[in-house]
């Protein structure tokens, strides 16, 4: 009840406000005008007397009771201007304000406002996550460890608390630090695949680099829990290579290049990192190129048989499993050819830089178009298999067409 007496109380101030330098301009705008008018009309007057005094068509005792009659009248017309203009022109503006203030703060305030909020104050709360994001957005480095350091005294057992800890230690080149913050988070969560890959790499920073021993063993780990963990890939690799392992680096990093698509500065880097090791070992090229082809057998299932004709289109296509719907690689043979032995690879790509190794997974299918048409039509015949690993190729997949679209 305060809350509306209080509201209340301000819209009538509001109005106040509005109304009344509102009424004082129009009064003013409006009276200077009806003024201006009067002022006009009488100045003629007066000339109009002066010219028939000077013509000597009127005496100089008419001339002067004329214009005294002309003045008295001015003084009138102007004071009956600004009463008049108040009451006549300003009403439609005060009364437009009056009625419309209110109904549009009602009606702006219960469609944004928080009017649950007077019955249930909790809700004016802002959720503790987004505080944390407003702090730590606009805090220094410093302040953000002075701030998680004091969360931590209250709650020890805070892992995340401890893991973000380790984050702005990271950050600050504070390797011994963060070691003890991910260690604090490691104990807390267990098996955690991120927080084994940090606490792994801030291992292998306090040691310069050197991902051999802890670091090594963490990231294998990790990855069994967790194969597909672009940082694992990362780090794997990496320990690869110091161990002159190149083909294990080879294979975590052209595992890990599909993983990043949406990061282009990490995408080179690692293409960088795959181009060196294939300068070492040219061998590794010639092993992907023979890992990046899908060797699938087509053929035609019994039941549908009769449902196609020699002629008609067989489609062969390769697509991403998480991806935009277009193929990624595709061949066109006729019905007659089944049962057919198809290999699709990268040079089967439709798109430049959009093939079977830009992405994890891939589905492959194959489809008889009784229309001609590569898009798929009601009526059209197909199969398709999914979730196949792109750097991992099987030896060979069956496709048998056995579904009707």
């Amino acid at each position: 009840m305060i809350f509306w007496i209080a509201a209340i109380g301000l819209l009538l101030l509001a109005l106040l406000i509005l109304v009344i330098p509102l009424l004082k301009a129009q009064v003013a705008d409006q009276a200077d005008d009806r003024q201006q008018q009067n002022i006009d009309i009488a100045r003629d007057k007066k000339t109009t007397l002066d010219f028939q005094l000077a013509r000597g068509e009127l005496s100089q005792e008419e001339y002067d009771n004329t214009l005294l009659d002309l003045e008295t009248a001015l003084a009138l017309d102007l004071e009956n201007t600004e009463s008049s203009d108040l009451q006549q022109q300003g009403k439609w503006a005060v009364w437009l304000l009056a009625g419309a203030v209110p109904i549009l703060s009602i009606g702006l305030y219960f469609q944004l406002g928080e009017y649950g909020v007077i019955k249930n104050p909790a809700l004016a709360e802002v959720p503790a996550d987004k505080q944390s994001q407003t702090q730590l957005s606009n805090l220094s480095i410093e302040e953000v460890e002075d701030l998680i350091r004091q969360r931590l005294r209250k709650n020890p057992e805070d892992a995340e608390g401890w893991f973000v800890l380790g984050k702005t230690y990271m950050a600050q080149q504070k390797f011994d630090k963060a070691i003890t913050a991910y260690q604090r988070t490691y104990d807390l969560v267990g098996e955690e695949p991120g927080v084994m890959f940090s606490l792994a790499d801030a291992l292998a920073m306090q040691k310069e680099g050197v991902m051999q021993g802890e670091p090594e063993q963490l990231v294998k780990r990790g990855l069994e829990i967790s194969p597909q963990d672009p940082t694992g890939l990362w780090l794997a690799g990496m320990a690869a290579e110091q161990r002159q392992d190149y083909k294990s680096a080879h294979a975590a990093w052209t595992q890990l290049l599909p993983l990043i698509q949406n990061d282009p500065a990490s995408k080179d880097e690692i293409r960088d990192l795959i181009r060196a090791l294939e300068q070492r070992d040219p061998q590794l090229s010639a092993s992907v190129a023979v890992g990046r082809v899908l060797n699938l057998s087509v053929s035609l299932s019994d039941s549908i048989r009769q449902l196609v004709a020699p002629g008609d289109s067989v489609f062969v296509y390769a697509k991403a499993m998480d991806g935009p719907p277009m193929p990624l690689a595709v061949k066109r043979l006729s019905v007659s050819d089944l049962p057919a032995q198809v290999s699709l690879s990268n040079d089967d790509a439709m798109i430049p830089n959009m093939n079977l190794s830009s992405f994890a997974q891939v589905i492959v299918g194959a489809r008889v178009s009784k229309s001609g048409n590569p898009v798929a039509q009601p009526g059209d015949l197909f199969v398709e298999h999914g979730g196949i690993d792109s750097s991992n190729f099987p030896t060979k997949i069956d496709l048998s067409i056995d579904q009707v679209k």
